[in-house]
């Protein structure tokens, strides 16, 4: 069985993050808040992506994971129990599952500052935000 890679390395990947996340910062300070939701689950996304590699010590992504579904992306990480037991990060993880899909980038404006702020909270808190937890690992 052969394995086929993205050609971005874990480098690349961290670098992409913070691109991402310099795009995100831009949107939400703009007011843009659907777009800041969208960006917002690239975020997790792509951070979900480099804790697969980690977790199956590669160094670029298998191509199978080119996919949306932050739950499966959760699942492959090998950090669903540990979300599980802790709830915070299980009740953060269930706001942006809430409130984004890849679909939102194609819809009118649904997104209010109250649910941009939620998803801004379960991505940023200091103690228990994703992107905080995940950076971590």
């Amino acid at each position: 069985m052969s394995v086929k890679f993205i050609s971005q390395d874990l480098a690349t990947l961290h670098e992409a993050l913070q691109m991402r996340k310099e795009e995100y910062e831009a949107l939400y300070s703009a007011g843009k808040w659907q777009g800041a939701v969208v960006q917002a689950g690239f975020l997790l996304e792509l951070a979900l992506k480099i804790a697969i590699c980690k977790n199956l010590g590669e160094q670029n992504l298998p191509r199978i994971f080119q996919v949306h579904d932050l739950e499966l992306l959760l699942f492959c990480s090998g950090l669903g129990q540990t979300f599980k037991s802790k709830p915070a990060l299980q009740r953060n993880f269930t706001v942006v599952l809430t409130n984004w899909s890849p679909e939102l980038r194609y819809e009118k404006s649904l997104i209010t500052k109250k649910k941009s702020d939620d998803v801004h909270q379960a991505l940023f808190d200091p103690s228990h935000g994703l992107l905080t937890f995940l950076a971590t690992i």
